[in-house]
């Protein structure tokens, strides 16, 4: 269950459970068609009910990482338009992509991973090695954030992270003070760049 206070506030990485009886047949092309990324388990098919020793009824796990923050009621909506139970907020991006074949649960049926499949350029392969998350990857990441957006300050990447990818973005930011404030100050002071075919400013 959702508690009163995560139904009070946003957050951008939601997860669901999709179950093949009741959802849409198009419910991935509904899920694509909203331009957010998403991920999705193997379909889960030997889950066993720890109560009764019985084999659940066979579903997905999807964690959907928004560009926004999105509140409960807004997640909801995801859960009407799938025929889904009620969104759970995701605390652990990493935890969360590891559940989807129950890497860190060996007392649970270890699901293919290979089997994992993402949606809309959502980037997952640093999240399933046991060290955890890629530095490299969510680096490449923030330097294209940093060049799309026009960032210069290392206080204006901070307060990205903290406010809008707390969960992947934030501790390699604060880890890579030295590197960052480095780069943003290299292009800072940088001379424009010429591109040499249509001589427009780059």
């Amino acid at each position: 269950m959702v508690n009163e206070k995560e139904k009070s506030e946003r957050y951008r990485n939601w997860s669901w459970i999709i179950y093949p009886e009741s959802a849409p047949e198009n419910w991935r092309t509904l899920l694509d068609e909203t331009g957010e990324k998403w991920i999705e388990s193997p379909l889960h098919d030997s889950d066993i009910n720890e109560t009764t020793d019985e084999k659940k009824k066979p579903h997905w796990h999807i964690i959907v990482s928004f560009a926004n923050k999105k509140s409960y009621k807004q997640a909801k909506e995801v859960s009407e338009k799938l025929n889904a139970p009620e969104p759970k907020r995701v605390k652990s991006l990493q935890g969360a992509v590891q559940y989807l074949w129950h890497r860190n649960n060996p007392e649970k049926f270890q699901y293919d991973k290979s089997k994992v499949v993402a949606h809309n350029g959502f980037k997952y392969r640093q999240y399933l090695s046991d060290i955890g998350v890629d530095t490299d990857s969510i680096l490449q990441e923030v330097i294209q954030w940093i060049r799309e957006s026009g960032c210069s300050e290392y206080r204006d990447l901070v307060d990205y992270a903290v406010t809008e990818r707390f969960d992947d973005w934030f501790p390699t930011v604060r880890s890579q003070t030295i590197f960052l404030n480095s780069y943003l100050r290299s292009n800072r002071h940088s001379s424009p760049k010429i591109d040499p075919e249509t001589g427009e400013i780059k």
